[in-house]
C-alpha cells in the first residue's frame, strides 16, 4: 500500500501540484500549508489554497542545484 500523504510530506514542504489549465495539465510549485484527513493543503505562489488527496496529482519540487544544472 502506498505511503499516505501525510507520511510523506510535512507543513513547509515544497512541492509541485498538476492541474488542468485550459485542457493541459500544467504543474504548478507550492507549499504544503496543513495537513488534514485525507490529504493536505498546498498553497501556490499566488496565495490560492488546494486541496490535494491523490499521491498522482502531487510530488516533491525538484531541486535542480545538482551537477546536472551547472
Amino acid at each position: 500500500m502506498p505511503a499516505r500523504l501525510s507520511e510523506t510530506y510535512q507543513a513547509g514542504d515544497r512541492v509541485e501540484i498538476v492541474l488542468d489549465i485550459h485542457g493541459s495539465p500544467q504543474w504548478l510549485a507550492g507549499q504544503v500549508a496543513g495537513l488534514q484527513h485525507p490529504g493536505l493543503w498546498v498553497r501556490l505562489s499566488g496565495g490560492s489554497m488546494w486541496f490535494v488527496t491523490n499521491t498522482r496529482r502531487i510530488r516533491p519540487v525538484r531541486d535542480n542545484t545538482g551537477p546536472e544544472s551547472e
